[in-house]
């Protein structure tokens, strides 16, 4: 087994520094790694002693500033506020939010690269304003149409409409700052920038130990050049000579010039540390033609030489984390702990589809001219499986509601106890006679609340995780709009949950250094594996992310020292390489089926190994092994009662002979032994098929009091209507 990065890192600080490192403080790009290097400290000492502090670096510089991260949601609240008010463009924020967190990521990138932002957005304008619009086709000029909602087709006026948006944007990056500030609160970027610029005291603690980064963004490098000049600092760097000493191998673009500004604590000379990856170890690529097929392949995997059987030693790395569910489903029953560091996607949870059923209940399945529900809403909550969290008599409730064809059910026959009553409850209408989106926000909550309470305890963490995070969340965008930050109407107020918990995970508790590891990509940053799975290793995913979404145009990022298509994609490649460079055994897993706009391409940074490394690769294809389902006929004997049957037809209907001609089984059931479908409890559904059959009987009710006559008049359906009226 090849000793971890973690492990060098512990007997170094154990050599140094001895026994209390209570004045110590490590500081790791992410958490993870943290518990890892405790456990080596702890092993070396073979007794109890003090143990440094543990911060990310996010940690430290939060640590130096009055300011408060805002949370997600508020951030692009307030940036959209800034922008309608600094711009006069009346964009809706559903519409805003997307492209609002390109503009966020665009102003944290300015300063956490302390770049001159009044500059930099000047630049921005007078780019654009030499630019004719020309170049656009005729569906990127829809596109900025429905951006500016009010354009008429004047393509001056568009010209005029797309330059504001450029020229404003520095204005827009001042007000939003100035409004976080006048709130305390700040972006990441602005809060690190913030720190570096005019905090001027000193950082507790003697010594700071910067562990395992790559990438240095000038706020950190400012942070490091401080500690470093005071003596307070040491730097321990995580990478092997095979992408260093190659001096246009992107894996080593950052990492290769840190140690001449940061020195490295460890030795740069040890072959065993630094020289793992050119040494030959057993990599497979394998090809499947399905997602679910590569995710489902991991029992196989773990059950082969028995790889769960090393624990923490053995990982699943996910490059597309919408895997997750599936892996989870995929581990094999001898694996007795697993422990997962990446979320699971709070839009595949039970919680996030019975709130989509509760929304429409309260909007689209009432109805305001009624003042009653719609049955086929009423259906779809209380069939929920999280109903009977809520009322234990949900299913009863149902089971009468569909036996008596009620179709339209009011508040008061609905709220048979506390639970049912607050499922139902009357919401108060807003100005344009539509549910109140506040009102809506703080029911959405406190059902989720209930959801919570009669749940079960103790024995299901993914219900508890889940529900706790759909709840905070629900509280957070209910404070925003009560606060005034929000302004939504119901329209505007649906699509943003949808968005919100469609980018939502819900995180794992429990002990990460135990039992086979699940992870994403960032998860993995210091750590080191015996056997590694990598799984979705696709073009797309490996690297991820990497376009030019900005308004910053490329030659401008570049130019003031932005983050850039080149700095992703390096930094990508590192994470990759770390991946391998102390593991033994290696599959890396891709989708080699095209469908849609994926092209089934493996990972450049596969093709690249596979060119590069001077080691046999094995390559395997995975195969679906699907057979197609033999058709199995069913004999039907015609004895005596069918024939009857049979011969009791006096003619047959046009959907009756279609139903023998699609399939002759199905006409045998419904036509000769006479079972039919369940009724369709759907209100709509009803009013769409069973009215026009109620109609043509009431016409032909009718016609057969008007004849015989050679010809009906308007007068005869006037007599006819006013002796129906008289009786």
């Amino acid at each position: 087994m090849i000793k971890s990065f973690l492990t060098y890192v512990a007997e170094d600080i154990y050599k140094r520094y001895g026994a209390d490192l209570s004045r110590l403080t490590v500081v790791f790009p992410n958490k993870r790694a943290a518990l890892f290097l405790n456990q080596e400290l702890a092993r070396m000492a073979e007794k109890p002693i003090w143990a440094p502090a543990y911060v990310t670096i996010s940690e430290l510089f939060r640590s130096r500033s009055q300011l408060s991260i805002a949370n997600p949601i508020q951030s692009v609240c307030l940036l959209h506020k800034s922008y309608t008010s600094v711009t006069g463009i009346d964009e809706t924020l559903d519409h805003f939010f997307g492209w609002g967190q390109l503009l966020l990521a665009d102003f944290d990138d300015i300063d956490k690269n302390m770049a001159d932002a009044q500059q930099l957005f000047h630049n921005v304008r007078d780019l654009h304003e030499l630019d004719s619009i020309e170049y656009l086709d005729e569906e990127q000029k829809q596109l900025i149409m429905r951006f500016f909602g009010n354009f008429t087709g004047d393509e001056t006026q568009l010209r005029k409409k797309f330059i504001s948006l450029w020229s404003n944007l520095y204005n827009v990056y001042a007000d939003y700052r100035q409004r976080l500030r006048e709130r305390g609160l700040a972006y990441e970027g602005m809060l690190y920038r913030d720190v570096v610029e005019h905090d001027k005291g000193e950082l507790p603690g003697d010594h700071y130990l910067f562990v395992g980064f790559n990438v240095l963004q000038k706020v950190e490098q400012r942070l490091f050049d401080q500690l470093r000049e005071e003596g307070r600092a040491a730097f321990y760097w995580d990478y092997d000579y095979y992408y260093t000493h190659l001096a246009d191998h992107e894996a080593g673009t950052y990492v290769r010039q840190w140690p001449r500004c940061y020195p490295n604590a460890l030795d740069d000379a040890d072959e065993d540390l630094y020289g793992q990856l050119g040494r030959e170890k057993r990599i497979r690529i394998l090809s499947a033609p399905t997602e679910n097929l590569q995710a489902r392949y991991i029992s196989t995997w773990l059950r082969e030489n028995e790889r769960y059987k090393d624990g923490k030693r053995t990982a699943v790395v996910l490059c597309d984390e919408h895997l997750l569910p599936t892996v989870i489903h995929s581990i094999p029953s001898e694996v007795e702990m697993v422990n997962v560091t990446t979320g699971y996607p709070l839009q595949q949870t039970p919680i996030a589809s019975f709130l989509t059923q509760l929304i429409a209940l309260q909007t689209d399945g009432f109805s305001l001219k009624e003042s009653r529900y719609k049955l086929a809403f009423i259906e779809r909550v209380l069939r929920h499986p999280y109903a009977k969290f809520v009322s234990p008599l949900a299913t009863d409730l149902l089971a009468r509601l569909i036996a008596a064809k009620r179709f339209y059910i009011s508040r008061e026959d609905l709220s048979e106890d506390e639970g049912l009553h607050l499922i139902f409850r009357e919401l108060p209408n807003g100005p344009l006679g539509e549910v109140d989106a506040l009102q809506l926000t703080e029911w959405l909550a406190e059902v989720t609340r209930s959801v919570a309470m009669g749940g079960p305890n103790g024995k299901a963490p993914l219900f508890q995780e889940s529900v706790f995070r759909m709840f905070t969340t629900l509280q957070q965008l209910a404070k925003l709009i009560a606060d005034g930050d929000l302004d939504a109407d119901l329209t505007i107020l649906r699509r943003l949950i949808t968005q919100l918990v469609g980018a939502t995970s819900v995180p794992f508790h429990g002990e990460p250094a135990r039992g086979v590891q699940v992870m994403g990509v960032l998860e993995t940053r210091n750590l080191d594996f015996d056997h590694m799975l990598i799984l979705s290793c696709n073009e797309g995913n490996m690297p991820k992310g990497v376009d030019d979404a900005s308004f910053i145009p490329h030659a401008l990022r570049a130019a003031y020292g932005l983050t850039t298509i080149d700095n992703k994609v390096s930094i990508y490649s590192y994470y990759f390489h770390t991946l391998l460079q102390r593991a033994t055994d290696v599959t890396i897993a891709y989708n080699s089926c095209a469908d849609g706009l994926r092209a089934g391409e493996m990972s450049r940074f596969m093709l690249q190994l596979m060119v590069e490394w001077p080691h046999n690769i094995e390559k395997i294809t995975l195969q679906a092994g699907q057979e197609p389902q033999d058709v199995c006929l069913v004999p039907v004997t015609k004895d005596n009662h069918v024939m009857s049957v049979l011969h009791g037809f006096g003619s047959i209907s046009p959907s009756a002979l279609s139903t023998y001609l699609r399939c002759q089984l199905r006409f045998f059931y419904a036509y000769v032994v006479g079972l039919s479908a369940p009724d369709d409890n759907d209100a709509e559904a009803f009013s769409a098929i069973h009215f026009g059959n109620i109609f043509h009987r009431a016409a032909e009710l009718v016609y057969e009091q008007l004849l015989p006559r050679e010809r009906i008049e308007a007068e005869d359906l006037q007599r006819l209507i006013q002796a129906c009226r008289k009786t």
